[in-house]
């Protein structure tokens, strides 16, 4: 037979084993909310558009919905832009 610290005991291989184990968990829970937080912008990356892209956009609705008038929508564009 062999002596101490030879054959399948766990030793502190098995200390290795669940540092790794437990570092693969918190890589994986990392990427899961990187991917969540991502995911929640519905798709588009608001750090790629322009500042007053989405601005613009309401004011553009709202003209179309008839809620503001054209002059007001200028005087918004302006300010804006």
């Amino acid at each position: 037979m062999m002596g101490p610290g030879y054959g399948m005991g766990y030793g502190m291989g098995g200390g290795v084993w669940m540092m790794l184990g437990l570092l693969l968990i918190i890589g994986f829970a990392i990427y899961y909310f990187m991917k969540n937080k991502n995911n929640s912008n519905n798709g588009f990356n608001t750090s790629q558009q322009a500042p007053g892209a989405d601005a613009m956009e309401i004011a553009k609705n709202r003209l179309a919905k008839g809620e503001i008038t054209t002059e007001e929508y200028e005087v918004i564009k302006k300010t804006l832009l």
